[in-house]
């Protein structure tokens, strides 16, 4: 009986996980080019960030925020959140450049809160 229990626990515990989507790090279509975005929401899970050039809209989604009314064209997550510099709050525009995964450092902690992101994502740097 205990074994069973232990079993459904841990598959519940299990399925509760979810992963922040990641770009795809082997398609890179900005060639290094700069891109503006905004940042759309912060929170310790995600990054939520809205592509401003027309040129690159199709790095995003269209995607409406939980629970609300709220829509938003061309958005996409900061799949590598641990770069992403902590003095851009929501609001801020910047410019970044794509990067492909194997140049993203992402080792660090960010918490487990599943907060219902845009299922696209980007790997990015910033710049100026």
């Amino acid at each position: 009986m205990k074994k069973l229990f232990y079993s459904i626990l841990a598959s519940v515990l299990l399925s509760a996980c979810t992963q922040v989507p990641i770009g795809n790090g082997n398609n890179n279509p900005s060639n290094g080019q700069r891109i503006k975005a905004k940042v759309i929401r912060i929170t310790c899970a995600t990054t939520v960030v809205q592509i401003l050039d027309s040129n690159f809209y199709g790095l995003g989604e269209t995607w409406t925020v939980n629970g609300t009314s709220t829509t938003y064209e061309h958005v996409a997550v900061v799949s590598n959140k641990c770069e992403f510099p902590a003095n851009l709050t929501e609001g801020s525009e910047f410019y970044f450049k794509q990067i492909n995964e194997a140049d993203a450092n992402n080792d660090c902690a960010v918490c487990m809160m599943y907060d219902f992101p845009p299922s696209k994502g980007i790997f990015l740097k910033v710049v100026q």
